[in-house]
């Protein structure tokens, strides 16, 4: 009986092994480019904007009140207009509530690899013209309150401070 040099053995078993898998890299941004112009429920490889997991991901960051968050939604009879492309190339949504969007509206801003996101909210029911404010929420900082209502265009957008007096 010949013996087989232990070396020679792991030279052959490494021949015949499997490949190592290959460690899983981050994964990519998404490109959210593809919604602009088209309605909010519009649906754009598989997803209408709002249900895209990195949207909704970054709404669920800037908003974490879920009964807030709730209201920022295209269930049926909402308003909507064709997502808009403002400041540095983000993207606008806006959606109000049907026959009250001057009363209740929202909007949403961000950058299209669903970083950077921007949530207003317009709950105007009560207030006079004079007090139009709205609260807008960023991922990591306190709501602040901003003029008017939620921004439905590029030339709206960014929204004026809250002016005192």
């Amino acid at each position: 009986m010949k013996l087989i040099p232990a070396a020679s053995l792991f030279a052959a078993a490494a021949l015949f092994a499997a490949p190592a898998a290959a460690a899983p890299g981050p994964a990519a941004a998404p490109d959210l480019s593809a919604y602009a112009g088209k309605y909010p429920f519009d649906v754009v490889n598989g997803h209408r904007f709002l249900d895209h997991p990195a949207v909704q991901a970054a709404i669920a960051a800037a908003v974490p009140d879920a009964k807030l968050r709730a209201g920022i939604d295209f269930a049926e009879n909402s308003l909507g207009l064709p997502i808009a492309r403002v400041d540095g190339g983000r993207l606008l949504i806006w959606g109000g509530a049907w026959r009250a969007e001057d009363r209740y509206n929202w909007a949403v801003v961000i950058a299209s690899d669903g970083s950077d996101a921007q949530v207003c909210i317009y709950d105007g029911v009560g207030y006079g013209e004079d007090f139009q404010a709205s609260q807008w929420f960023e991922a990591g900082r306190p709501s602040v309150m901003k003029q008017g209502s939620c921004p439905s265009s590029a030339e709206e957008y960014p929204p004026e401070d809250v002016a005192a007096g």
